[in-house]
């Protein structure tokens, strides 16, 4: 049966038919068997059965244990650092302080480190329901408050079993727990669609830009060979005009000024790109002596010049519709437009993703700490071309599947939403 709203004191808003009376005030320390310290042991390579669970290893958004890449604690085990059926984990100093994991026998043989601490849940709780309470608004607040200190961010154990929340009997634990745990299934079998459509996308993109796919024409037969040439031969670049902090406003302005990671329309679907705040330049800033050609135009790449990590070096988007004309590149990027009319809008995007364009670029890029490409290395790119109508359809094909990701990640964050709703009235 459904939960039915109610607000009598100290009940949540929601509640279960069947249950009765004020839920009572109790502390973490006094839900827990034990509140202990993690393992000070360095990591080493996996050795096939013994995990090492460290604060990294805990998904920030998922709570869950990461295990694409596993690692073994150094030194002599302990039993007394295993992670067990009712443990939850707290991560307590740095940046992450706060983030929890509630122990899954599906993640197998788990030691704990040292800079996480466990909560052994009693038999007199259900250990879901307390995880749950770790993921609410007055938990995050609670976190904020009480790891504001001098230096790093840290809660000890002792302040972690002083947290309190409000506590139903058993009996309500279960079922609500047992709601909240359908709403993860669901929440994780949606993640996995998303992976898998992900994936495909992957496989499809790199045999079709190897050529191990090959699309049609109409009449069923084959596009001929694409062309090779270098991309100085086909773009131009352009003098970005990159303002300071200082020009630039989060509100009101005249002129967009984007950067990597800035898209405007379905481009930001098509390419995955994370959605950021486009920030405007200021109403006092004089722009008037901003070349017109160094405006972005549609069917310009914006790359990026720079980063710590390789595989960021060169990632590129193209500016497929422009809702407003004054739109520059911004901090840290390149902007390259066509010289010729012989790109179909949408697949230079797709281009500048291919494995084969990723290798040069990471091949060109120069520098220490700081990786960078400048355009004269950027000319010097050999770049595949298949005809227009090819490019056309191949552009259609990929935007499709990329269409369908967006969509369900749209619905994926609609089950997000849908927890954190629950989550909010069915606690108090």
């Amino acid at each position: 049966m459904a939960a039915k709203k109610v607000k009598v004191g100290n009940v949540p808003n929601l509640r279960f038919p069947g249950f009765e009376g004020e839920w009572k005030k109790a502390s973490l320390g006094e839900c827990s068997n034990s509140m202990d310290y993690g393992m000070n042991a360095a990591a080493t390579a996996f050795d096939g059965q013994n995990r090492y669970i460290r604060i990294t290893d805990i998904d920030q958004g998922s709570s869950k244990y990461k295990p694409e890449s596993p690692v073994s604690p150094l030194g002599e085990l302990s039993d007394k650092y295993l992670v067990k059926k009712n443990d939850i984990l707290f991560a307590r100093t740095g940046a992450s302080t706060g983030k929890t994991y509630l122990y899954d026998s599906n993640d197998g043989t788990l030691y704990f480190a040292g800079f996480l601490i466990r909560a052994s849940i009693g038999e007199a709780n259900n250990p879901k329901f307390i995880f749950a309470q770790t993921q609410t608004a007055s938990y995050n607040r609670w976190v904020k408050l009480m790891s504001m200190r001098s230096g790093q961010p840290g809660i000890n154990s002792q302040e972690y079993a002083s947290y309190q929340f409000l506590l139903p009997t058993k009996g309500e634990q279960d079922k609500i727990a047992h709601f909240l745990t359908l709403i993860d299934e669901r929440t994780q079998t949606q993640s996995k669609i998303i992976e898998e459509l992900q994936t495909l996308m992957q496989i499809l993109a790199k045999k079709i830009f190897s050529r191990k796919i090959r699309l049609k024409k109409a009449d069923e037969n084959i596009f001929p060979e694409w062309d090779k040439t270098k991309m100085g031969d086909v773009f131009e670049f352009k003098v970005t005009n990159s303002y300071s902090r200082e020009k630039l406003n989060y509100s009101e302005g005249i002129i967009k000024n984007i950067h990597y990671g800035d898209i405007h329309t379905k481009y930001r679907t098509l390419f995955n790109i994370e959605k950021e705040h486009t920030p405007y330049i200021n109403l006092d800033v004089n722009t008037n002596s901003i070349n017109k050609e160094s405006y972005c135009q549609v069917g310009d790449l914006i790359l990026a010049d720079a980063s710590e990590d390789l595989k960021d070096v060169g990632k590129s988007i193209e500016i497929i519709n422009l809702k407003d004309q004054k739109t520059l590149s911004g901090l840290h990027t390149i902007l390259a437009r066509p010289l010729k009319n012989i790109f179909a809008i949408g697949f230079c995007g797709y281009l500048f993703r291919s494995e084969s364009v990723r290798l040069q670029i990471q091949k060109e890029a120069h520098g220490s700490k700081v990786l960078s490409i400048a355009p004269v290395r950027l000319s010097k790119l050999t770049l595949p071309i298949p005809s227009l109508i090819e490019q056309t359809l191949i552009v259609d094909f990929l935007s499709s599947i990329d269409e369908k990701i967006e969509i369900e990640k749209v619905l994926l964050k609609k089950y997000h939403v849908q927890k954190q709703y629950f989550l909010q009235n069915l606690f108090i």
